[in-house]
């Protein structure tokens, strides 16, 4: 541009002087000559200084739009323009700045979108102490929503465990994890906690809180204890019987009734374990079994209740209760009948065996909207309201474990023959009035 303005400025004096050469001019003529050429040069040059600043003002504009708006249009020059260079690296810029807008706004949608998704909960604190991040999850678990804008993390977290744990990262750059628990008005949560302290970059760090629910793990651990220590005992009390009445038998001579009555003892010891070992085994098939392994077929609901009746007289007798079919003689129902055999077969032993002496039995069932329900019914001893959700655990017996013989696994094993058919089971019982134990199962098992 400078350029181009000084050659018309050379020039011009150039031709004013030919002019004065060849055509000789007064003084006067002369100078107002010179005025007029160098009003031109100012209009000239104010006309190029008038395009120039108007391109600039072009490229003002296009570089205030690419900050602070989405625009997408191109700023074109011709190619022998002095500003094309620009224009073309500015373009390039934009272009650039167009994709990593685009790419970060990517990748925080599907960061938001994971952490929201997260089964954890999820909480990143900044350098300043204020909350920047808090995922639903998390919010569920402190039991409160929280402030949508940034705050100090001291508003959330009150739990003085999960409290120290954030101190200790903010204030001396240590990450820690541990096991927690939360208490809340509905029940006790098992919290693993794990704080992470991290360094974006020199003294820009931010502090991650993640929070994982293993309440379901915790209880699941104690299960497998209390079915190793239940399971030794189980199976260490007719061992011990057998082995110390065969002991006795060959080591001290006795009469014959007293060596029938010691393998009588042997004998029903031996049972118990076979019994034992057999329900144990059974809960590992179900366990292993697949859904594609039932086999489903129509069943006549109330033959097949009758039968397995017929199984469980001889053990009625013995305690004088009396059992009762209210099955409807029409109700057919499609289901496995191996695994609803297992499941009546332990139902109607404990409503026996729990049961009082002339007490009675009532296997009962009806058609549902969704599907059909079964029930067996007891006026017996009953069980306690806080032992009512355990009864299903294996192993697990109640007060009158010591009193009443048994495996403590039936109920289990009917818990898994339930789960495989899709039935829910719900449990209604008092104390010296009896149990009733309904399993809904619906139509498609």
């Amino acid at each position: 541009m400078k350029k181009q303005i000084f050659l018309f400025f050379l020039i011009n004096l150039i031709i004013l002087e030919l002019v004065g050469f060849f055509l000789p001019l007064s003084a006067g003529l002369h100078l107002g000559l010179m005025l007029a050429v160098a009003v031109c040069a100012t209009l000239i040059f104010t006309f190029f200084v008038w395009r120039f600043s108007k391109k600039l003002a072009l490229i003002q504009k296009k570089v205030h739009q690419i900050n602070v708006a989405n625009d997408d249009t191109h700023l074109i020059l011709p190619n022998d323009d002095p500003l094309h260079g620009l224009t073309h690296e500015l373009n390039q810029l934009q272009s650039h700045i167009k994709h990593q807008s685009h790419r970060t706004l990517r990748q925080e949608n599907e960061l938001e979108t994971l952490v929201k998704h997260l089964p954890i909960g999820v909480m990143v604190i900044d350098r300043y102490g204020q909350v920047q991040v808090a995922n639903d999850v998390i919010q569920e678990l402190f039991q409160h929503e929280f402030d949508p804008i940034p705050h100090a993390y001291q508003q959330d977290i009150v739990q003085p465990e999960l409290l120290t744990m954030v101190n200790a990262a903010m204030q001396r750059q240590k990450s820690g994890q541990r096991l927690i628990t939360f208490d809340t008005p509905q029940n006790r949560k098992n919290i693993r906690v794990q704080v992470l302290y991290s360094e974006i970059r020199p003294k820009h760090f931010q502090v991650t809180v993640l929070l994982t629910d293993v309440s379901d793990l915790v209880a699941m651990s104690k299960m497998q204890s209390d079915f190793v220590a239940n399971a030794s005992h189980e199976l260490k009390t007719p061992i011990t019987a057998i082995s110390g009445f065969s002991e006795t038998l060959l080591e001290q001579p006795t009469d014959e009734k007293t060596r029938e009555k010691f393998l009588t003892i042997i004998k029903q010891e031996s049972d118990k374990l076979v019994k034992l070992i057999d329900d144990i085994l059974s809960l590992s098939r179900l366990r292993d079994d697949q859904p594609g392994d039932l086999k489903l077929q129509q069943i006549h609901l109330a033959d097949f209740v009758s039968d397995q009746l017929d199984d469980h007289q001889a053990s009625a007798q013995l305690k004088s209760v009396k059992l009762e079919n209210n099955v409807p003689a029409d109700l057919i129902v499609t289901s496995d009948e191996g695994r609803l055999m297992g499941i009546l077969y332990n139902l109607l032993a404990n409503a026996i065996k729990y049961n009082d002496d002339g007490g009675h039995v009532t296997v009962a069932a009806t058609s549902t909207f969704a599907g059909w329900q079964l029930s067996v019914s007891d006026n017996g001893i009953g069980i306690p309201t806080n032992q009512q959700q355990r009864i299903f655990e294996r192993f697990y017996r109640g007060d009158n474990g010591k009193t009443i013989p048994g495996t403590g696994l039936g109920l289990a094993i009917v818990a898994e023959q339930a789960a495989q058919l899709s039935g829910s089971i719900n449990v209604t019982s008092e104390l010296g009035v009896g149990t009733t134990i309904k399993i809904d199962f619906p139509n498609d098992n």
